[in-house]
C-alpha cells in the first residue's frame, strides 16, 4: 500500500521562485508533486508548515565533523554521529572530509567510512570521501598540520585509490617547479 505525506501551507523554495502557501506531496518517500494546489489524498499524513520555508536538502561538499565528532576520530560512531547531526539541521548528503595525516591513518579512515556507510540509516547520506591533502605546498596548506604535508607520490596515491572506491573528491595544491 502506498504511503503519502503532504506538507501544506509552506513557502517552498524552488529554482525558479518561492511558492507561497505551497504543497508538497510525497509518495513512498519520493516527491510526487510540488505546487500551489492542495492535492487531496485521503490516506496522507498532513503537516501544516504554518507559512514557514521549505527547501531542498543541503549537500555539504567539505565537512570535517559535527555533534562533537570528527571524521578523523576513526570510529564508525563518529561517522554516524556526524551524519545524524547534519541531517537534523538540513543537510541530506555529505562528503566526509579528511585532514592531512599519515598514510596508515588515511587508509583506516577509508575503511571506517565503508563500514559506517553500511550502517547509516538515520543520518545524511554519505556520498563518498573527500580527501584534503596531504599534497599541498606549504603556502597553500591552510589549517593542515605541516608535519603531514608532502609532495605527490604516485605509489602512495595509487595505493589509496586502489584501496577503496569511496574516494570521490581529492583536494590538493602541490608545489610546482618548472622543469
Amino acid at each position: 500500500m502506498d504511503e503519502f505525506l503532504k506538507i501544506v501551507n509552506a513557502k517552498i523554495i524552488t529554482p525558479q521562485r518561492i511558492i507561497k502557501e505551497g504543497t508538497v506531496l510525497i509518495k513512498n518517500g519520493l516527491i510526487e508533486s510540488v505546487g500551489n494546489k492542495n492535492v487531496e489524498v485521503e490516506s496522507a499524513i498532513e503537516i501544516d508548515a504554518a507559512g514557514l520555508y521549505l527547501s531542498p536538502g543541503f549537500i555539504d561538499l567539505h565537512i570535517h565533523g559535527g555533534g562533537g565528532a570528527d571524521f578523523m576520530d576513526g570510529t564508525e560512531e563518529a561517522f554516524l554521529t556526524i551524519a545524524e547531526t547534519h541531517a537534523r539541521y538540513g543537510s541530506t548528503a555529505l562528503y566526509p572530509t579528511t585532514l592531512t595525516s599519515e598514510r596508515k591513518d588515511l587508509l583506516e579512515t577509508l575503511e571506517t567510512f565503508e563500514r559506517a556507510n553500511k550502517k547509516n540509516t538515520n543520518g545524511a547520506r554519505l556520498m563518498g570521501m573527500h580527501l584534503e591533502g596531504p599534497y599541498f605546498a606549504m603556502n597553500q596548506r591552510g589549517a593542515q598540520d605541516p608535519r603531514y604535508i608532502r609532495n605527490p607520490d604516485p605509489v602512495e596515491y595509487k595505493e589509496i585509490i586502489e584501496a577503496s572506491s569511496c574516494v570521490k573528491r581529492w583536494s590538493s595544491a602541490p608545489s610546482w617547479k618548472e622543469p
